[in-house]
């Protein structure tokens, strides 16, 4: 998925380990998931969900708050040039008392240009 890629290489400069949907490791890391919300040819809109595994609360809420610098559009400005907008829409917190973990979620709505897996344009 191409915004998918491009979401990624956004995240992968902020140096945690990234997995799609869940981890069994016990370590500061994003995990993502992708989900597709709707689609009309010219736009297609997916919820990412971001769920942020840290080691203590601070580090934890300083993850959460470089993706959303990072991610976050701001006015018309597009994120890429196929990733138009996206808007934060919800997010909570929990403690994995097994683990001694902290868990950040984070939902993003993306908007973006509709665009076959092999279109090149």
């Amino acid at each position: 998925m191409i915004i998918l890629d491009e979401i990624l290489n956004i995240l992968k400069p902020l140096g945690y380990n990234i997995y799609p949907f869940g981890t069994e490791k016990i370590e500061n890391c994003i995990i993502y998931n992708l989900i597709p919300i709707s689609s009309n040819k010219i736009i297609e809109e997916n919820r990412l969900e971001i769920t942020v595994i840290s080691l203590d609360m601070e580090t934890g809420l300083k993850i959460v708050e470089k993706i959303k610098q990072e991610l976050i559009t701001l006015g018309d400005k597009p994120l890429t040039n196929n990733i138009l907008t996206i808007n934060l829409n919800g997010g909570g917190s929990l403690e994995n008392l097994e683990t001694n973990t902290f868990h950040f979620k984070a939902f993003f709505n993306v908007k973006s240009r509709y665009r076959k897996e092999n279109d090149n344009g």
